[in-house]
């Protein structure tokens, strides 16, 4: 069942947790997502304290699944790949230095002609090489999923669960569906072109604005929504853990021994 995260009556008022569209963030500066204001209410309501709102990009799923959660499925992934990869290619009598300094057509054309693996390992070896291919290639998400189906669907489900502390899932926004907030960028929109947006604001191609993208096939600006309570404190709070976290030395290992010896 999709949680109703977003208040879409409200299209008029920006404050901390505002959202709206043509947002600016140079990984999708050719496609269209949205901008959550985090400004805090208070700055917002004085007007004379600020300059500028921030806010973090929210990026519709379609949009995040080809580049993002490309990035995440290789973490996830490669280790164990390159494992079977480094076993498959010793047991053929070569190195993964071989591999990398004569490359993959030659290394196969010798274990092909020499028969030095047995046509199960020679297929595993096959299997492990596409799959470096494709975790390498930014998006093809239609062939990641057809071969990554549970990883992908695990790093998801953690996303949505709140575990994977660079994203904040959103179930859906009106019209694009499913989108996540990014709570590691932060980007700036100048007050005067925010107030704007409030009325809905059509962008023109030669003029620049701070926080905006002005590029896009559709140049009309304005407020989605608002991100509900208890959401919007939820988000907040992730995204200040990520830049308010305090790094300390570790214990030394000798305490537990220590304060665990029965005198």
């Amino acid at each position: 069942m999709i949680r109703e995260m977003i208040n879409t009556s409200d299209d008029k008022s920006l404050t901390q947790g505002t959202i709206f569209n043509c947002a600016f963030c140079p990984r999708y500066k050719n496609d269209e997502i949205f901008g959550l204001i985090i400004t805090a209410r208070c700055d917002i309501a004085n007007e004379n304290k600020v300059r500028t709102y921030n806010f973090i990009p929210v990026i519709p799923f379609n949009l995040w699944k080809e580049f993002e959660l490309s990035i995440l499925l290789k973490d996830r992934v490669i280790k164990s790949i390159t494992n079977q990869l480094k076993q498959l290619i010793e047991k053929s009598g070569f190195t993964m230095s071989n591999l990398n300094t004569y490359g993959e057509e030659k290394i196969l054309e010798i274990i092909k002609k020499d028969n030095k693996l047995k046509t199960t390992d020679l297929s595993n070896l096959l299997i492990q090489l596409e799959k470096l291919h494709i975790i390498n290639e930014v998006g093809n998400y239609e062939k990641k999923y057809s071969i990554f189906k549970r990883d992908i669907e695990e790093i998801i489900k953690s996303v949505i669960e709140n575990k994977v502390s660079d994203y904040f899932f959103i179930d859906e926004i009106a019209g694009y569906g499913a989108s996540i907030a990014n709570l590691r960028e932060i980007y700036e929109i100048d007050i005067e072109t925010a107030k704007m947006i409030k009325d809905g604001l059509t962008l023109k191609r030669g003029r620049p604005y701070l926080g905006l993208n002005n590029k896009l096939e559709n140049d009309f600006c304005s407020i989605i929504g608002q991100l509900k309570s208890p959401y919007i404190e939820l988000l907040l709070q992730r995204f200040a853990n990520n830049f308010t976290r305090i790094g300390i030395d570790n214990h030394n290992s000798l305490i537990i021994n220590k304060i665990c010896e029965v005198s």
